[in-house]
């Protein structure tokens, strides 16, 4: 049996409700479970109550949004309040602002971290990793600079769970962006189509003739070592070298029967710098996903490959993961992956961030998406963000404060407006369970003391 909340405790949750701020931050102030802070909230919904400090319930406390005030919804509440992670301090109400990675109803565990440079992005993003890690949830760093590098991060930063730093840039991949997974229901054809898209996306001066030929080109590859479209049998064989690619493309071009070398020169010359890298070699890196998505930090280095390499490395490795926890099926969330630099990425429709920002949720997998625009980001990126930490930006056009003004309840356009463009350095604006506060973000050190 839970115990009971004393008259001080029900009257500083009926006051803290007032205020608007959400169940699982009130519940973690006060000490008691998120279930009885609703419960206390239905009470005032009724109108049982009268607030103490006069405000009613419709201007200002949040309505309930998630069910179960039962046995067992109280049970798994519990669970959900012990992993609630510590942003920092409200600025109005100098109360603590809390994240939970676990969002109850049809929240998605993703965040989206803008600002513009020095204002605290990366170290925002190293401080909520190491508060998931002591929670048991795993965080994959993907590090395109010098951001995340072991010598750029304090060393308080990781406490007990230092990261693994995997150099990918100079070790290379053990991956093979041809291989078949379970979910490619069309084998080869599923293949050749996601490989020519990645190279599409990230090589935009590839047109539709030369997405043909290369489409056709890993086809042929597959054809060569007896992998058939119209064969199911022959899919389980082993996938054709990735610089298998490149050969079929150059021989097209030698070919002067080929009515068709001129686009295969030139698509052969565009993706010709993913070769000369050989980024994905049988001697590299492996990443096994089961270990890496179990209970540590790790951080996937690929500084020093050129912009487009690092792009298309980040394509592949993404949807290798995707088949991955494809094959895996539904699980509990456990792991974030973290993009930091999204200018680098492609939201385009069915490239992986976007299916990760659609799909990730429901195989336990959260993201963590940083940059400095906000046109680094699509509309998908801003709609399937649940939590969104702002740093100071220009937001000339608005774009910003609109999509955070349809998702919050507790603040006008013009007050987010003037909020996000004049941030002083360490603070953000925080939207979590559709609510905005103006946070100092708690420092390494405030987080090792904080209760």
């Amino acid at each position: 049996m839970k115990d009971r909340i004393t008259s001080e405790q029900r009257e500083r949750i009926r006051q803290l409700l007032a205020e608007g701020h959400d169940r699982q931050t009130v519940a973690a102030l006060v000490g008691v479970s998120p279930a009885q802070v609703s419960a206390i909230r239905a009470h005032v919904s009724m109108g049982s109550y009268q607030h103490s400090t006069g405000v009613s319930h419709d201007s200002a406390a949040p309505p309930q949004t998630d069910s179960g005030l039962g046995d067992e919804g109280s049970d798994h509440d519990h669970n959900r309040h012990d992993s609630v992670v510590y942003i920092g301090t409200n600025l109005e109400t100098k109360s603590p602002v809390f994240w939970n990675p676990l969002p109850s109803g049809a929240a998605n565990p993703h965040v989206l971290i803008l600002g513009e440079s020095g204002f605290g992005k990366t170290y925002t993003a190293i401080c909520l990793t190491a508060e998931l890690a002591k929670r048991h949830i795993a965080s994959v760093i993907l590090d395109y600079g010098q951001g995340f590098s072991p010598s750029a991060i304090p060393d308080a930063a990781w406490a007990n769970n230092e990261p693994e730093w995997l150099d990918l840039a100079t070790m290379g991949i053990s991956l093979n962006p041809l291989t078949i997974e379970p979910s490619d229901v069309r084998g080869p054809t599923s293949v050749a189509q996601r490989v020519a898209d990645s190279f599409s996306r990230v090589y935009s001066r590839i047109g539709v003739q030369q997405h043909a030929i290369l489409r056709d080109a890993i086809l042929d590859v597959f054809y060569d070592v007896g992998i058939k479209p119209d064969n199911p049998n022959s899919w389980k064989r082993r996938a054709p070298a990735f610089h298998h690619i490149s050969a079929k493309l150059q021989s097209y071009a030698a070919d002067g029967t080929n009515a068709n070398r001129r686009f295969a020169s030139s698509v052969a010359s565009h993706i010709s710098t993913l070769f000369i890298f050989n980024i994905f070699r049988s001697t590299g890196q492996r990443l096994a996903w089961n270990d890496l998505l179990s209970n540590k930090i790790t951080i996937l280095g690929f500084r020093g490959l050129e912009a487009s390499v690092q792009r298309l490395a980040t394509e592949f490795v993404l949807w290798n993961l995707i088949g991955h926890l494809e094959s895996l099926g539904p699980q509990p969330l456990r792991a974030f992956i973290v993009l930091d630099e999204a200018h680098r990425l492609s939201f385009a429709e069915n490239s992986p961030v976007e299916k990760l920002l659609r799909e990730a949720r429901k195989f336990g997998v959260g993201l963590m998406l940083a940059s400095q625009q906000p046109e680094d980001f699509s509309a998908v990126a801003f709609a399937n963000t649940a939590t969104k930490i702002v740093f100071q930006i220009t937001d000339d056009r608005s774009v910003v404060s609109r999509n955070i003004h349809r998702k919050i309840r507790n603040h006008s356009f013009s007050e987010v407006f003037e909020t996000i463009t004049r941030l002083p350095r360490g603070c953000a604006y925080v939207v979590t369970e559709n609510l905005g506060y103006t946070v100092k973000i708690a420092s390494l050190q405030e987080r090792s003391t904080a209760v």
